[in-house]
Protein backbone atom coordinates (compact mmCIF):
# COMPACT_ATOMS: atom_id res chain seq x y z
CA UNK A 1 0.00 0.00 0.00
CA UNK A 2 1.41 3.49 -1.00
CA UNK A 3 2.73 5.60 2.00
CA UNK A 4 -0.26 8.21 1.19
CA UNK A 5 -2.90 5.26 1.20
CA UNK A 6 -1.85 4.50 4.34
CA UNK A 7 -1.53 8.32 5.81
CA UNK A 8 -5.16 8.44 4.77
CA UNK A 9 -6.02 5.16 6.57
CA UNK A 10 -4.57 6.01 9.67
CA UNK A 11 -6.46 9.02 9.98
CA UNK A 12 -9.55 7.73 9.33
CA UNK A 13 -9.05 5.06 11.71
CA UNK A 14 -8.15 7.75 14.44
CA UNK A 15 -11.56 9.74 13.58
CA UNK A 16 -13.69 6.44 13.41
CA UNK A 17 -12.17 5.56 16.98
CA UNK A 18 -13.05 9.11 18.27
CA UNK A 19 -16.57 8.37 16.86
CA UNK A 20 -17.19 6.06 19.76
CA UNK A 21 -17.43 8.42 22.21
CA UNK A 22 -19.13 10.98 19.87
CA UNK A 23 -22.09 8.52 19.71
CA UNK A 24 -22.13 8.02 23.53
CA UNK A 25 -22.65 11.92 23.66
CA UNK A 26 -25.53 12.10 21.11
CA UNK A 27 -27.13 9.33 22.68
CA UNK A 28 -27.54 11.48 25.24
CA UNK A 29 -29.77 14.18 23.81
CA UNK A 30 -31.47 11.46 21.14
CA UNK A 31 -32.82 7.90 20.77
CA UNK A 32 -30.39 5.17 18.91
CA UNK A 33 -32.61 5.03 15.93
CA UNK A 34 -32.96 8.95 15.61
CA UNK A 35 -29.35 10.13 15.87
CA UNK A 36 -28.62 7.45 13.32
CA UNK A 37 -31.44 8.50 10.70
CA UNK A 38 -30.18 12.18 11.40
CA UNK A 39 -26.57 11.49 10.52
CA UNK A 40 -27.80 9.89 7.38
CA UNK A 41 -30.03 12.74 6.49
CA UNK A 42 -27.35 15.50 6.33
CA UNK A 43 -24.90 13.19 5.05
CA UNK A 44 -27.29 13.08 1.68
CA UNK A 45 -28.87 16.74 2.16
CA UNK A 46 -27.89 18.96 0.43
CA UNK A 47 -25.60 16.63 -1.21
CA UNK A 48 -27.55 14.76 -3.59
CA UNK A 49 -28.04 18.04 -5.44
CA UNK A 50 -24.26 18.20 -5.51
CA UNK A 51 -22.92 14.72 -6.47
CA UNK A 52 -23.84 12.35 -9.76
CA UNK A 53 -25.97 9.62 -9.17
CA UNK A 54 -23.08 6.80 -9.21
CA UNK A 55 -23.01 4.73 -12.39
CA UNK A 56 -23.59 1.74 -11.03
CA UNK A 57 -26.97 -0.07 -10.47
CA UNK A 58 -29.02 1.35 -8.33
CA UNK A 59 -29.63 -2.34 -5.97
CA UNK A 60 -25.72 -1.82 -4.97
CA UNK A 61 -26.66 1.96 -3.44
CA UNK A 62 -29.71 0.62 -2.36
CA UNK A 63 -28.60 -2.29 -0.06
CA UNK A 64 -25.23 -0.83 0.59
CA UNK A 65 -27.11 2.21 1.85
CA UNK A 66 -29.94 -0.67 3.71
CA UNK A 67 -27.09 -2.68 5.33
CA UNK A 68 -24.77 0.06 6.26
CA UNK A 69 -26.60 2.81 7.54
CA UNK A 70 -29.76 0.97 9.10
CA UNK A 71 -28.69 -2.20 9.89
CA UNK A 72 -24.91 -1.25 11.52
CA UNK A 73 -25.38 1.70 12.33
CA UNK A 74 -28.86 0.75 14.27
CA UNK A 75 -27.08 -1.82 15.66
CA UNK A 76 -24.22 -0.53 16.94
CA UNK A 77 -26.20 2.94 18.51
CA UNK A 78 -28.12 0.43 20.29
CA UNK A 79 -25.52 -1.53 21.54
CA UNK A 80 -23.88 1.55 23.04
CA UNK A 81 -27.52 2.64 24.56
CA UNK A 82 -27.77 -0.93 25.78
CA UNK A 83 -24.95 -0.61 28.13
CA UNK A 84 -21.62 -1.50 25.94
CA UNK A 85 -18.92 1.25 26.96
CA UNK A 86 -17.78 3.32 23.91
CA UNK A 87 -14.27 2.28 24.09
CA UNK A 88 -15.23 -1.65 24.19
CA UNK A 89 -17.85 -1.14 21.00
CA UNK A 90 -14.90 0.15 19.12
CA UNK A 91 -12.85 -3.12 19.94
CA UNK A 92 -16.40 -5.53 19.18
CA UNK A 93 -16.80 -3.80 16.15
CA UNK A 94 -13.14 -4.53 14.70
CA UNK A 95 -14.90 -8.02 13.88
CA UNK A 96 -16.01 -6.77 11.21
CA UNK A 97 -12.07 -7.64 9.33
CA UNK A 98 -13.28 -11.37 9.84
CA UNK A 99 -16.44 -10.86 8.78
CA UNK A 100 -15.20 -9.26 5.58
CA UNK A 101 -12.54 -12.10 5.05
CA UNK A 102 -15.38 -14.58 5.69
CA UNK A 103 -17.99 -12.75 3.04
CA UNK A 104 -14.81 -12.49 0.93
CA UNK A 105 -14.08 -15.79 0.03
CA UNK A 106 -17.77 -16.62 -0.08
CA UNK A 107 -18.38 -13.54 -2.66
CA UNK A 108 -15.27 -12.83 -4.50
CA UNK A 109 -13.93 -16.08 -4.04
CA UNK A 110 -10.79 -14.32 -2.10
CA UNK A 111 -8.41 -17.15 -0.29
CA UNK A 112 -8.79 -17.43 3.50
CA UNK A 113 -5.67 -18.26 4.75
CA UNK A 114 -4.41 -20.17 7.95
CA UNK A 115 -3.45 -17.05 9.91
CA UNK A 116 -6.65 -15.98 9.36
CA UNK A 117 -8.49 -18.30 11.18
CA UNK A 118 -6.00 -18.11 13.67
CA UNK A 119 -6.78 -14.40 14.70
CA UNK A 120 -10.21 -15.35 14.33
CA UNK A 121 -10.36 -17.54 16.76
CA UNK A 122 -8.09 -15.30 19.29
CA UNK A 123 -10.35 -12.21 18.31
CA UNK A 124 -13.60 -14.60 19.38
CA UNK A 125 -11.96 -15.25 22.61
CA UNK A 126 -11.76 -11.89 23.11
CA UNK A 127 -15.20 -10.74 22.50
CA UNK A 128 -16.47 -13.89 25.04
CA UNK A 129 -14.84 -11.96 27.81
CA UNK A 130 -15.88 -8.76 26.60
CA UNK A 131 -19.12 -10.51 26.70
CA UNK A 132 -18.39 -11.30 30.39
CA UNK A 133 -16.98 -7.87 31.65
CA UNK A 134 -20.31 -6.34 32.81
CA UNK A 135 -22.21 -9.82 33.72
CA UNK A 136 -25.92 -10.52 32.96
CA UNK A 137 -27.66 -10.78 29.97
CA UNK A 138 -28.09 -6.69 29.46
CA UNK A 139 -24.02 -6.55 28.74
CA UNK A 140 -24.69 -9.71 26.45
CA UNK A 141 -27.53 -8.41 24.18
CA UNK A 142 -25.32 -5.07 24.17
CA UNK A 143 -22.16 -6.90 22.61
CA UNK A 144 -24.54 -9.38 20.45
CA UNK A 145 -26.00 -6.38 18.52
CA UNK A 146 -22.58 -4.36 18.07
CA UNK A 147 -21.45 -8.32 16.58
CA UNK A 148 -23.94 -7.86 14.33
CA UNK A 149 -23.12 -4.43 13.29
CA UNK A 150 -19.78 -5.54 12.72
CA UNK A 151 -21.39 -8.37 10.32
CA UNK A 152 -23.34 -5.31 8.40
CA UNK A 153 -19.92 -3.96 7.79
CA UNK A 154 -18.50 -6.84 6.57
CA UNK A 155 -21.63 -7.23 3.88
CA UNK A 156 -21.41 -3.73 3.14
CA UNK A 157 -17.53 -3.96 2.27
CA UNK A 158 -18.47 -6.79 0.00
CA UNK A 159 -20.98 -4.57 -1.74
CA UNK A 160 -18.81 -1.47 -2.28
CA UNK A 161 -16.06 -4.46 -4.03
CA UNK A 162 -18.73 -5.29 -6.33
CA UNK A 163 -20.09 -2.56 -6.88
CA UNK A 164 -16.97 -1.01 -9.08
CA UNK A 165 -18.14 2.58 -8.01
CA UNK A 166 -15.93 4.96 -8.84
CA UNK A 167 -16.95 7.94 -7.56
CA UNK A 168 -16.94 7.06 -3.65
CA UNK A 169 -17.86 10.20 -2.30
CA UNK A 170 -21.32 10.61 -4.25
CA UNK A 171 -21.84 6.61 -4.18
CA UNK A 172 -21.70 7.52 -0.20
CA UNK A 173 -24.18 10.08 -0.22
CA UNK A 174 -26.45 8.69 -3.03
CA UNK A 175 -26.47 5.72 -0.40
CA UNK A 176 -27.42 7.80 2.28
CA UNK A 177 -30.67 8.71 1.24
CA UNK A 178 -31.60 5.13 2.01
CA UNK A 179 -31.25 4.45 6.01
CA UNK A 180 -33.43 7.61 7.02
CA UNK A 181 -36.76 6.17 6.09
CA UNK A 182 -36.64 3.10 7.60
CA UNK A 183 -34.62 4.65 11.24
CA UNK A 184 -37.50 7.18 11.44
CA UNK A 185 -39.83 4.49 11.18
CA UNK A 186 -38.22 2.24 13.92
CA UNK A 187 -37.71 4.93 15.63
CA UNK A 188 -41.57 6.28 15.64
CA UNK A 189 -42.69 2.69 16.36
CA UNK A 190 -40.57 2.14 19.53
CA UNK A 191 -40.45 5.64 20.91
CA UNK A 192 -44.06 6.92 19.40
CA UNK A 193 -44.01 10.56 17.70
CA UNK A 194 -44.69 12.46 21.13
CA UNK A 195 -40.82 10.95 21.91
CA UNK A 196 -39.13 11.70 18.56
CA UNK A 197 -40.86 15.65 18.24
CA UNK A 198 -39.48 16.21 21.62
CA UNK A 199 -35.92 14.67 20.72
CA UNK A 200 -36.06 16.83 17.65
CA UNK A 201 -37.45 20.09 19.41
CA UNK A 202 -34.73 20.17 22.24
CA UNK A 203 -31.47 19.63 20.64
CA UNK A 204 -28.80 21.58 22.10
CA UNK A 205 -25.32 21.85 21.55
CA UNK A 206 -23.96 18.39 22.64
CA UNK A 207 -26.50 16.42 20.28
CA UNK A 208 -25.85 19.32 17.33
CA UNK A 209 -22.20 18.85 17.79
CA UNK A 210 -22.64 14.98 17.85
CA UNK A 211 -24.81 15.17 14.60
CA UNK A 212 -22.05 17.09 12.60
CA UNK A 213 -18.99 14.99 13.55
CA UNK A 214 -20.70 11.86 13.34
CA UNK A 215 -21.74 13.25 9.23
CA UNK A 216 -18.79 15.45 8.27
CA UNK A 217 -15.56 13.28 9.18
CA UNK A 218 -17.02 10.39 10.02
CA UNK A 219 -18.97 9.25 7.48
CA UNK A 220 -18.67 11.48 4.49
CA UNK A 221 -14.89 11.84 4.57
CA UNK A 222 -14.03 8.33 6.81
CA UNK A 223 -16.32 6.27 4.61
CA UNK A 224 -15.39 7.75 1.00
CA UNK A 225 -11.54 7.30 2.38
CA UNK A 226 -12.16 3.55 2.96
CA UNK A 227 -14.20 2.91 0.06
CA UNK A 228 -11.98 4.27 -2.51
CA UNK A 229 -8.81 2.03 -0.29
CA UNK A 230 -11.55 -1.15 -0.94
CA UNK A 231 -11.58 -0.44 -4.66
CA UNK A 232 -8.19 -0.20 -4.69
CA UNK A 233 -6.69 -3.37 -2.69
CA UNK A 234 -7.62 -6.63 -1.44
CA UNK A 235 -10.59 -6.49 1.02
CA UNK A 236 -7.84 -8.75 3.17
CA UNK A 237 -5.42 -6.01 3.10
CA UNK A 238 -7.34 -3.47 3.97
CA UNK A 239 -9.70 -4.14 6.01
CA UNK A 240 -6.95 -4.99 9.11
CA UNK A 241 -6.12 -1.68 8.87
CA UNK A 242 -9.41 -1.01 11.42
CA UNK A 243 -6.93 -2.07 13.94
CA UNK A 244 -5.96 0.85 15.12
CA UNK A 245 -9.59 1.72 15.87
CA UNK A 246 -10.30 0.60 19.17
CA UNK A 247 -7.06 1.93 20.68
CA UNK A 248 -8.23 5.62 19.87
CA UNK A 249 -11.52 4.35 20.65
CA UNK A 250 -10.56 3.23 24.25
CA UNK A 251 -8.52 6.40 24.62
CA UNK A 252 -10.69 8.97 23.53
CA UNK A 253 -13.25 6.93 26.11
CA UNK A 254 -10.89 7.31 28.64
CA UNK A 255 -10.58 10.66 28.61
CA UNK A 256 -13.82 11.74 27.61
CA UNK A 257 -15.85 9.13 29.83
CA UNK A 258 -13.01 8.23 32.31
CA UNK A 259 -13.31 4.49 31.44
CA UNK A 260 -11.56 2.17 33.32
CA UNK A 261 -9.12 -0.25 32.25
CA UNK A 262 -10.14 -3.39 34.25
CA UNK A 263 -7.60 -6.55 33.92
CA UNK A 264 -10.09 -8.53 32.30
CA UNK A 265 -10.90 -5.50 29.81
CA UNK A 266 -7.02 -5.20 29.36
CA UNK A 267 -7.16 -9.12 28.67
CA UNK A 268 -10.26 -9.41 26.25
CA UNK A 269 -9.17 -6.61 24.46
CA UNK A 270 -5.38 -7.68 24.17
CA UNK A 271 -6.92 -11.21 22.88
CA UNK A 272 -8.71 -8.96 20.04
CA UNK A 273 -5.95 -6.80 19.36
CA UNK A 274 -3.60 -10.05 18.74
CA UNK A 275 -6.48 -11.67 16.62
CA UNK A 276 -6.04 -8.79 14.36
CA UNK A 277 -2.13 -8.52 14.56
CA UNK A 278 -2.22 -12.14 13.32
CA UNK A 279 -4.05 -11.80 10.71
CA UNK A 280 -2.72 -8.69 9.42
CA UNK A 281 1.34 -9.86 9.45
CA UNK A 282 0.40 -13.14 10.34
CA UNK A 283 2.37 -15.74 13.03
CA UNK A 284 5.87 -14.95 14.10
CA UNK A 285 6.76 -19.31 14.15
CA UNK A 286 4.99 -19.30 10.84
CA UNK A 287 7.16 -16.75 9.22
CA UNK A 288 10.33 -18.56 10.87
CA UNK A 289 9.10 -21.68 9.52
CA UNK A 290 9.05 -20.26 5.94
CA UNK A 291 12.25 -18.87 6.42
CA UNK A 292 13.81 -21.77 6.96
CA UNK A 293 12.07 -23.86 4.20
CA UNK A 294 14.78 -24.94 1.68
CA UNK A 295 13.95 -22.71 -1.81
CA UNK A 296 13.69 -24.39 -4.86
CA UNK A 297 14.39 -23.32 -8.14
CA UNK A 298 11.63 -23.55 -10.67
CA UNK A 299 11.23 -26.10 -13.72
Amino acid sequence: MKIRDLALALLVTALWGINFSVIKIGLGSFDPFLLAALRFVFCALPWVLVFKRPTVPFKYVFWYGLILGALQFGLLFLGIREGLTAGLASVVLQLQVFFTICFGAIALRERVKVRQLAGMVLAFIGVVAIAKVGGGASNLLAVLLVVGAAASWGVANIIVKKSGATDMLGFMVWSSLVPPLPLFAVALAVNGSAHVVADLRNIGWSGAGAVAYLVYPTTLFGYSIWNILLRKYKTSLVAPLTLLVPIFGMLSSMVIFHEELTLIKVVAVVFVIAGLLINLFGLPFGRRAAAAAPQTTPR
